[in-house]
């Protein structure tokens, strides 16, 4: 038994990622138990063979899923990354919950996270940015506050003009909730990348200047995880890249922020 201090996992990733595999094998179904704790702790019965018809290890299939996409992925700050890709991340950022701008009352169905690597760190020309975003049924710790908690009436509000993206957490939770794995219309529609009031690009930087600096105080740290890439955008006049993804899972890390800078070049040493 080993504890994790995960703060958000989505256990519909790691069954869709492993199908892809086979692993289980279909008409199987789970067993094990992942607390929903501050700490959560992977637990699993003695190292017995299980039966596929009886069953598979939930925590055990986490575990084979987070090898599966780690061998997938690269570092989030890749200038090639694209929608759909996995990328591993390991980043000081904040997070909070939000809904859908207007809603009375408000309801904070969706989790936001955003942080920062420099170009000092990342041997780039610019700062890479990361947002990601999710289902907030996926946090796995409890009394995370939304943001602006203060407001009695907007807590959680993202701003005016981002619906599209509000429309976009949730379309992804729906299609994964009937099985779909393909990457959504608008992700794949060139207007995506138009300019103009409220394009979608622009969307995703304002979410993240208001999450980064807003966030509740006390809902940040060094987290690391796995997530998969909706939107990248970059424009000359922007001093920063942003990289929109959703993620497999968001831990908080004790391991020290070079041994993942070792990754990084490793990596871009392999792909040069």
């Amino acid at each position: 038994m080993r504890e994790r201090q995960i703060v958000f996992l989505s256990e519909r990733k790691v069954r869709d990622e492993l199908c892809r595999v086979g692993i289980p094998r279909p008409g199987t179904t789970l067993s094990g138990e992942i607390s929903l704790s501050p700490k959560l702790t992977i637990s699993r019965a003695p190292r017995t063979p299980v039966p596929q018809s009886e069953g598979a290890d939930l925590p055990y299939l986490f575990e084979r899923a987070e090898r599966y996409v780690q061998g997938l992925s690269r570092p989030f700050t890749d200038p090639d990354v694209s929608p759909w890709d996995w990328v591993s991340f390991d980043v000081p950022m904040g997070f909070c919950k939000g809904g859908r701008d207007g809603r009375v009352p408000a309801v904070h169905d969706i989790a936001l996270f955003a942080g920062v690597l420099s170009e000092e760190t990342t041997g780039q020309n610019k700062p890479v940015k990361l947002l990601l975003c999710g289902d907030s049924k996926h946090l796995t710790i409890g009394g995370v506050q939304p943001i602006s908690p203060e407001n009695p009436l907007g807590a959680g509000w993202m701003g005016s003009g981002t619906t599209w993206l509000y429309k976009l957490i949730r379309h992804l939770e729906d299609s994964r909730e009937d099985g779909s794995d393909e990457v959504p219309a608008v992700l794949r529609d060139p207007n995506i990348h138009r300019r103009g009031f409220n394009d979608p690009e622009q969307v995703a930087q304002w979410v993240y200047r208001y999450i980064a600096r807003d966030h509740p105080e006390g809902q940040d740290g060094q987290l690391t995880g796995y997530a998969q890439v909706l939107l990248r955008t970059e424009r000359e006049e922007w001093p920063e890249r942003l990289v929109l993804a959703t993620p497999l899972y968001v831990e908080r890390t004790h391991t020290k922020r070079g041994m993942w800078l070792r990754r990084q070049r490793r990596y871009r040493r392999q792909t040069a």
